[in-house]
């Protein structure tokens, strides 16, 4: 936001050469006049800075309050076993953001209908705009957890690096959600001993349909969401920056799959639901809310 600028100034200005011009006469200024001259000015000068600063410092404040007005920090209110006894549950997860774009297309559908979904944040991606989609997530019940902080490939990284990817990620998560991540997806899903023995999150991947790929057609994607998606299953799809295909298929699939009878819920109340703790020291990646991690 553009701070506002003091007009103040131009007062200041004209003020100061009516002054210095001995105000209309010829002559120069006696010493005295040009003393007193100087002297205004410089407390003109002053008034004008002090105004400024204040002005300056209020529209911060305003635009903070603002912010947290809109969007509340805190831990997010978790569905019981009990709430989601008897129910067809599936993880929505995305994966790739956040973004001013996509992300918050797909949030317009999750507000529209009232549900929730999991999204997977790149640390690298997140910035003064892009958490805003992410705050906006939050705010409507989505939990956020962590696809790394680059995006590489972190079976190649040595511990070190790889707590640094996670630390980075998490800190930022917190910084503007103020709940830290609960899940960790792989980049690539690409993990090895090194990885599962540094991070201290379960591992998820899930079922997908390439929807990264843009030769993956609308058509696929919704018929890969409303005909191959089964009760306890992660979702695997990305909101990366321009996968428009992905909002369309999406738009399309959730109305359907609510009048199948599904319900949409985030990562842990998958595995609430289906009463499966989540192991983060043993060397399983989960797309499936079983003692496994796959389908059963």
């Amino acid at each position: 936001m553009m701070k506002r600028k003091i007009p103040a100034f131009s007062a200041f200005i004209l003020s100061a050469a009516i002054l210095i011009s001995g105000c209309g006469n010829d002559r120069p200024p006696a010493a005295a006049e040009t003393d007193t001259a100087q002297t205004s000015v410089s407390v003109t000068q002053q008034q004008t800075e002090e105004t400024q600063e204040q002005t300056s410092s209020q529209t911060s404040e305003t635009t903070a309050a603002e912010t947290s007005q809109q969007y509340e920090k805190g831990v997010n209110p978790v569905r019981t076993a009990e709430e989601l006894a008897g129910k067809k549950v599936i993880a929505l997860t995305f994966d790739d953001g956040p973004n001013t774009g996509v992300t918050n297309e797909i949030l317009d559908i999750i507000e529209e209908y009232g549900i929730k979904a999991s999204f997977y944040v790149i640390g690298q991606n997140i910035n003064e705009e892009s958490a805003k989609a992410m705050q906006r997530a939050h705010s409507l019940g989505c939990e956020i957890n962590s696809h790394s902080f680059t995006h590489s490939y972190m079976n190649e990284m040595s511990a070190e690096d790889i707590t640094d990817e996670m630390e980075r990620t998490a800190q930022l998560i917190y910084d503007y959600a103020g709940e830290y991540p609960k899940f960790f997806r792989p980049p690539y899903i690409a993990v090895n001993t090194t990885m599962y023995d540094t991070i201290d999150l379960p591992f998820i991947s899930g079922v997908g349909c390439n929807d990264w790929d843009d030769k993956v057609s609308v058509e696929k994607r919704v018929k890969f969401l409303t005909k191959r998606v089964t009760d306890g299953e992660i979702i695997l799809m990305h909101d990366a920056a321009g996968n428009e295909k992905t909002v369309e298929a999406v738009r399309q699939a959730v109305p359907q799959l609510l009048e199948d009878g599904f319900e949409f819920v985030t990562t842990e109340e998958l595995f609430i639901a289906k009463g499966i703790t989540p192991a983060a020291d043993k060397e399983i990646i989960y797309s499936y809310a079983t003692e496994t991690g796959w389908q059963q």
